[in-house]
């Protein structure tokens, strides 16, 4: 399984206005557990099948979260906890996703601080880069502090070396939108109308990359990174007037769909076939699909508002949602049929 979740950068309105923390993965017999955080600010666990929600950070208020599962069903984990001098940061990275209950509260008790932030930091966001084979699992975090908007990255793979402010490259200052992660090198995609450009972070003996996608769809206002076929270089979906993917290192934009104005929130393949999830600009989410090796289908409806997806390897997605009843789970088959 090739899981895609997400590096999200979007310049359309309110895109910085956090969705529901809300989050689905699939256990190592494809079962699949949600975590969420509820209205307290606690991180709740549930499994399919099991009615009990457990709380899996108990005595802490969880101000964000991002929980992220890796092809080979490793998960990546950042929690903000509130402390009373401002927040704290706890990441983790290789997780076992096979595990009950008990063995989730180890777990999530046992992730390691990330120093760094200074007093007084409010936690607003929690990124994690694609997660990509043989790439470091970076994160971006977004605070305020005093008032005063902050932001970092940290590699969740080596937690004591703290965070690190992120400083622009040239080539990004002033880009509303930024996402951290990996083309052959670490570094930072940044997005303005209709540009879109990853420059690495400055290194060891010179080495650097500076990459710009030709020919973005007019209009683009959402790009979502995902895992592909080449190490260390993710896939790129870009949306504006249409949506297309950059595969790799090509330059050259393949046609996903006619849709304009679509909001990339999700992307996952295997050897079933490949998957997209978008917003429209009514907040409803829809999943284009195609079979492996096929071409891509007409977006099928998938939610009335926001929702999370996991894919399993027999081509299963699980979906998660709010709605009335609280926090539903359903099961869609193959390519979405």
């Amino acid at each position: 399984m090739i899981e895609a979740l997400m590096a999200h950068m979007a310049l359309y309105p309110n895109a910085a206005a956090p969705a529901q923390a809300l989050f689905v993965i699939h256990d190592d017999a494809g079962v699949p557990l949600v975590l969420r955080v509820d209205g307290a600010g606690r991180l709740l666990l549930a499994r399919d099948g099991d009615p009990a929600q457990v709380e899996a950070v108990a005595g802490f208020i969880v101000r964000a979260a991002d929980i992220r599962q890796a092809g080979d069903g490793a998960l990546a984990i950042a929690l903000a906890l509130s402390t009373g001098a401002g927040d704290a940061l706890y990441v983790g990275a290789g997780i076992p996703a096979g595990q009950d209950h008990a063995g989730w509260r180890v777990r999530l008790a046992g992730l390691a601080p990330c120093p760094g932030l200074p007093a007084g930091t409010r936690v607003t966001r929690l990124a994690f880069g694609p997660l990509l084979a043989g790439a470091p699992p970076l994160l971006l975090v977004g605070a305020s502090v005093h008032g005063t908007p902050r932001t970092w990255y940290c590699n969740a793979a080596t937690p004591a070396l703290g965070v690190h402010p992120l400083t622009l490259p040239a080539s990004a200052r002033g880009a509303p939108a930024h996402a951290v992660g990996t083309y052959r090198l670490p570094g930072v995609w940044a997005l303005r109308h209709d540009e879109l450009r990853f420059t690495s972070f400055s290194g060891a003996f010179g080495w650097q990359v500076d990459v710009a996608y030709p020919n973005l769809p007019c209009g683009t206002s959402s790009v979502l990174l995902a895992a592909g076929s080449m190490p260390n270089v993710p896939d790129v979906f870009a949306a504006g007037d249409v949506i297309v993917v950059y595969r790799g290192s090509n330059p050259v934009p393949q046609r996903v769909a006619a849709v304009a104005g679509a909001r990339l929130r999700w992307s996952a393949r295997n050897e079933v076939g490949e998957y997209l999830a978008y917003a429209d600009e009514e907040g409803a989410m829809w999943l284009l699909a195609r079979a492996a090796r096929g071409p891509w289908r007409d977006p099928l409806p998938l939610a009335p508002g926001h929702a999370v997806l996991a894919l399993r390897d027999d081509g299963t997605i699980h979906v998660a949602e709010h709605n009335q009843r609280g926090v539903v789970l359903r099961r869609l088959a193959a390519l979405g049929e």
